[in-house]
C-alpha cells in the first residue's frame, strides 16, 4: 500500500458539538470525537509534495481574511461511509470554500487536488447500509480553519496551523 498523507483545510466542531455527534447511534465509537471534521478543501499529498509546498501553503493562509460562517446538518446518510449532511444549500460555506480557493490561487499556493467537497461530517467510515434519516439539526459557527495532514490508515491527524476567521474578504 502506498503511503498517503493528504493535506486538507478543515473545520472542527467545538467540544459540545463533538459530544452531540459522538452520541449519535450511527457514530463509530472507536474513533475519538476529536477526529470529527468538515473538509473544506483537499490540497495535495504531503508524502509526494516538494518540501517547499507546505511552508508556501502556510504563508498563503497567514494572509487569509474571511468571515465566520454557519454549518448545520440535519440528516444521516450512508454513502460508502455514514455521514452527516443537509439538503440546505450551505451557501455561506460554499462561498467560503470558493473564496479560499481563489485566495490560495492568488497567493500562488500549491493546489494539486483543489476539490471543495460538499460539506459533511463522516461519523463512520464503514457504511452501515441503513437508510437516510432526518435528525434535529446539529451545527455551529465556523470561526477557525485548520491545516491538517491525515495519516491514512493510522487514524491520525497532524495539525500544521490554525487561523481564526474574523470577517472581511481576502
Amino acid at each position: 500500500m502506498r503511503a498517503r498523507n493528504p493535506l486538507y483545510v478543515m473545520a472542527k466542531p467545538p467540544p459540545e458539538v463533538q459530544a452531540q455527534i459522538a452520541a449519535l447511534p450511527r457514530n463509530d465509537p472507536s474513533r475519538g470525537p476529536h477526529l470529527l471534521h468538515v473538509t473544506l478543501i483537499s490540497l495535495y499529498d504531503l508524502h509526494y509534495a516538494p518540501p517547499e509546498w507546505l511552508p508556501a501553503t502556510i504563508a498563503a493562509l497567514d494572509s487569509l481574511a474571511a468571515a465566520p460562517f454557519p454549518l448545520a446538518f440535519d440528516r444521516i446518510e450512508n454513502r460508502k461511509a455514514v455521514t452527516l449532511r443537509t439538503r440546505e444549500p450551505l451557501a455561506e460555506a460554499r462561498t467560503f470554500q470558493q473564496a479560499l480557493v481563489n485566495h490560495l490561487l492568488r497567493e500562488k499556493a500549491p493546489i494539486m487536488d483543489g476539490t471543495t467537497p460538499e460539506p459533511h461530517i463522516t461519523i463512520n467510515y464503514r457504511g452501515d447500509r441503513l437508510n437516510a434519516q432526518k435528525m434535529p439539526p446539529i451545527g455551529w459557527t465556523v470561526d477557525e480553519i485548520i491545516l491538517m495532514e491525515s495519516i491514512v490508515g493510522k487514524t491520525t491527524h497532524v495539525e500544521h496551523g490554525r487561523w481564526p476567521l474574523r470577517g472581511g474578504t481576502s
